[in-house]
């Protein structure tokens, strides 16, 4: 918009008037859309020098005649200098004649004619005179692109190490509840076949008990009308405050009752008594990952679950590989991988493994202690008592050492049984693990995995002859696993080597070895894989060549991408064919294709044909897997030689919502998991709390810093599911996302911690945003007038950068709405108070927008600027 001329300071020497000083809408990505000041000379628009290198982050300092700007860019090699005074200007390090039609000194800045920017810093600004606006384009990346990277960059790293809550307030602290209602899983799966049919039955239950998570698992069959049962998994926990702070070394972190596992190093047993343990709950991030992979369907839906808690899920590639990198503290952890695969099937599978790379933090220190008779089946109990018993310490951050003791029947002869380990990392990617179980084995892991996901792992074991581990009768065991990745016409491509070596007691040994490539031409992937060896165990060691074998396996996949020209119903359509060939009999052994596509964006359809060729076999299999909000089924028919299969399956979740004293569905599960209600309300009697009448808001305007499912309900409250546990949440308000404008919270940002196997209430009062406006004033000649054109920087309680640039118009005048409640301070651009030689009175104003319901309006907010006062 047009702006009169506001009483233009005559500098010592003559100088051109302008046409006019507007103001025009500036709007650049990395900017923003901002207003300059910008002065006409005919149908020329000067820009001025300081605002515009301001905005842009492009260093300056004022030259010796105080009235000029001078600095180096692009390159610290590049100086320049503008000065008016002395009509000099430098480029790129040479000087010439600074012309005075190219410049205007004003009162409030040096503008300067669009070539200068071009020639000195390589910007080229384009004005609309129409539209009053101006467009920018810069040869060089700008400092204010360089800095917003920057900052992208470490606001993930600060969400990464601090779990991003530590700028938030906790307003919603752990809530313990002597009895809470929580969640039910379900899968209910009938199979029917030629030779009969059954009802699977699966339902695992959590809730809150006397401040502790409560679960357990009832697993049935019914088949030929017969009722087979059996539960599982029933304990409940207790987690202390310490163990949800995995940053400290607590003594205590939770207790366990009911059927609990040992924590040994590989000899794991069930127990049905007690756990006590310091180590945290939520796992350590800030040192070491495990990285767990494998091969399944290609794009299965592949979760990681440790120690029963969701901590990452994935979804397998095209050639049906995954990989996690887990979280995974010190010890032996139980994992368990979920795979839901494209045609309906959900592979579950648990395992207790050695996590050789696993460190605590320097001069900290673990333990486990687990105590109970042992359980054999859900109603099979050991009569003696069996105990476990480790230790950890943290040397350094790179050397960890353990030791612990097993004892009891289950786990051997002796009455007690040593264990002893090291986990040590050498020039900071080389990791070695080391495991000593005296009378039963001694192993050694080293492993590096470089920047170019090149990894190396090599593991030797030493068995003692007489121990329960020499299950095939060997006395050590060596692996190598290579794998490295390169790019085939800028293809990702990779091969993978694998070998194992077995000594027998005998004196003879047995070769295993596989090898693996995959590459990918435009949108085909190709995978070649060769395995030999000797299949399974090695029945006869005398004659370990028994069960030799050789297969080779060749596989391609090909997508058909989403673009216009190709029919919407093969668009993204997934083709698969697969060939087996025996090399030790010297023939094919199998075929197969699959076809994979979504149907109604949720649902997806499987059509697949196998043929075993030397058994002269075949299986034709069709399949139809929908996710609805509020469960999953899965259909699939498989039509066989010999036979047939028909399987229909149903799954999810049930979950008690506090809030509207209800039950939610869902499709996934949620036990060991947590959710939320969160209710958005017009807090009409200021009183910071719903009650009943009070408006709801029905908006997604609410940010969490983990994944997580948000859905608004038709009440118009927003269910948060897939929380972990006892973990800490950031929430952030996005107030553009409210459907009125001038609704705003008190808090824009705050953290909850989520609670186990239940959801938890949250309600965010809103409020109307405020307005402010005065006035700045210069004292000139003893008088007092508006001035216009100046920046005003509004600054928020606690924060060091503006949340608002304010104009001031032609008559001093200046105003801001939408304003969330807090406190604010008010000043003027410094740099335009140097340019101008004035000083503020007050140097700023502090003023507070409260949280009313109407808003809160403040006005009469004055600024003087007086001349600096000589020294």
């Amino acid at each position: 918009m047009l702006v009169s001329l506001t009483g233009i300071l005559q500098p010592a020497f003559a100088q051109q008037e302008p046409d006019g000083e507007v103001l025009l809408n500036f709007n650049y990505p990395a900017v923003g859309n901002v207003y300059l000041n910008g002065v006409f000379f005919g149908d020329v628009a000067f820009l001025p020098l300081g605002e515009v290198l301001s905005l842009l982050y492009i260093p300056t300092e004022r030259t010796d005649s105080g009235k000029g700007l001078k600095g180096a860019y692009p390159t610290k090699n590049d100086n320049w200098s503008v000065d008016p005074v002395t009509n000099q200007l430098i480029i790129n390090g040479k000087s010439e004649t600074l012309e005075a039609d190219k410049y205007y000194l004003g009162e409030l800045d040096l503008f300067l004619h669009p070539d200068y920017f071009k020639r000195i810093f390589g910007i080229t600004f384009t004005i609309n005179t129409y539209a009053l606006s101006v467009s920018m384009k810069s040869d060089y990346t700008l400092p204010i692109e360089e800095r917003q990277k920057r900052e992208s960059i470490r606001k993930q790293l600060q969400q990464r190490t601090s779990q991003g809550s530590t700028a938030a307030p906790l307003l919603y602290d752990r809530e313990r509840k002597a009895l809470s209602l929580g969640v039910l899983d379900y899968n209910v799966n009938y199979n029917a076949t030629d030779a009969g049919n059954n009802l699977g039955l699966y339902f695992n239950a959590g809730m809150e008990l006397l401040g502790g998570d409560l679960q357990g698992s009832y697993n049935g069959n019914i088949n030929n009308g017969n009722l087979l049962s059996s539960f599982s998994g029933l304990r409940w926990r207790y987690v202390l405050p310490g163990g949800m702070t995995p940053e400290k070394n607590v003594g205590l972190a939770s207790i366990s009752a009911g059927q609990v596992n040992t924590t040994s190093f590989n000899n794991a047993a069930n127990l049905v008594g007690i756990s006590v343990t310091n180590n945290p709950v939520i796992p350590r991030l800030d040192l070491d990952v495990f990285v767990i992979d494998g091969t399944t369907v290609p794009d299965s839906e592949v979760e990681l679950l440790i120690g029963g808690q969701l901590v990452d899920f994935t979804r397998a590639d095209e050639v049906g590989y995954y990989r996690f990198n887990a979280p995974v503290t010190y010890g032996t952890v139980r994992l368990s991988t979920r795979i839901y695969t494209p045609q309906g099937e959900v592979i579950i599978q648990d395992r207790q493994i050695q996590v050789p790379f696993s460190f605590l933090p320097k001069g900290f220190v673990g333990y486990n202690i687990q105590a109970g008779l042992p359980q054999f089946t859900f109603d099979s109990l050991g009569t003696t008592l069996a105990t476990h018993a480790d230790i950890s310490y943290g040397i350094t951050n790179a050397l960890t050492v353990r030791a612990g003791a097993d004892q009891g029947e289950i786990f051997g002869e002796k009455s007690i049984y040593p264990v002893f380990g090291l986990s040590a990392r050498l020039f900071q990617q080389y990791l070695l693990n080391i495991d000593a179980l005296p009378d039963r084995y001694y192993r050694a892991n080293a492993s590096v995995f470089y920047s170019d996901n090149t990894s190396i792992n090599a593991q030797y074991t030493e068995y003692n002859p007489n121990s329960a581990f020499n299950f095939r009768g060997q006395t050590r065991d060596a692996n190598l696993n290579v794998f490295y990745p390169f790019k085939i016409l800028g293809k990702f491509s990779g091969f993978r080597v694998t070998g194992e070596r077995i000594w027998f007691d005998t004196g003879l040994g047995v070769n295993n070895y596989q090898f693996d490539f995959n590459t990918q031409i435009n949108r085909v992937v190709l995978r070649f894989n060769y395995r030999g060896g000797a299949r399974g165990l090695v029945n006869d060691p005398e004659n370990p060549t028994q069960n030799q074998f050789g297969l080779f396996t060749s596989s391609l996949t090909y997508t058909l991408p989403r673009t216009p020209g190709i029919p919407v119903y093969v668009r993204g359509l997934f083709l698969r064919g697969q060939f087996r060939y025996s090399t030790l009999l010297e023939q094919p052994e199998s075929v197969s294709f699959l076809l994979s596509q979504t149907l109604f964006k949720n649902g997806r359809f499987t059509l697949g044909y196998d043929r075993e060729l030397i058994r002269d076999l075949s299986q034709f299999q069709i399949g139809f897997l929908y996710d609805f909000n509020s469960l999953r089924t899965s259909t699939q028919y498989s039509k066989r030689t010999n036979g047939y299969s028909f399987q229909q399956g149903f799954s999810g979740s049930l979950a008690y919502d506090p809030a509207g004293n209800s039950v939610i569905p869902s499709n996934r599960d949620q036990i060991t998991r947590s959710g939320a209600t969160v209710r958005l309300f017009i807090d009409a009697n200021e009183n910071g709390i719903y009650d009943t009448g009070e408006e709801v808001v029905p908006a997604k305007a609410v940010r969490l810093d983990r994944s997580a499912n948000i859905l608004i309900g038709s009440d118009g409250i927003l269910r948060i599911t897939q929380l972990q546990s006892y973990w800490k949440y950031r929430l952030d308000i996005d107030v553009a996302a409210l459907p009125n404008p001038n609704l705003a919270p008190k808090l824009k940002s705050f953290s909850f911690v989520a609670e186990p196997n239940r959801f938890r209430e949250i309600d965010i009062p809103l409020y109307q945003t405020g307005i402010i406006d005065g006035f700045i004033l210069l004292e000139k000649n003893g008088k007092e007038q508006g001035q216009g054109g100046l920046r005003l920087e509004l600054m928020r309680e606690g924060e060091t950068e503006p949340v608002e640039i304010i104009r001031t118009f032609s008559d001093g005048s200046f105003y801001s709405y939408g304003l969330l409640p807090g406190k604010y301070k008010l000043k003027v651009d410094s740099k335009q108070l140097e340019f101008m030689q004035v000083e503020s009175d007050p140097a700023e104003l502090e003023f507070e927008i409260k949280a009313l319901a109407d808003g809160d309006y403040l006005e009469g907010l004055t600024l003087v600027l007086k001349p600096k006062s000589e020294d």
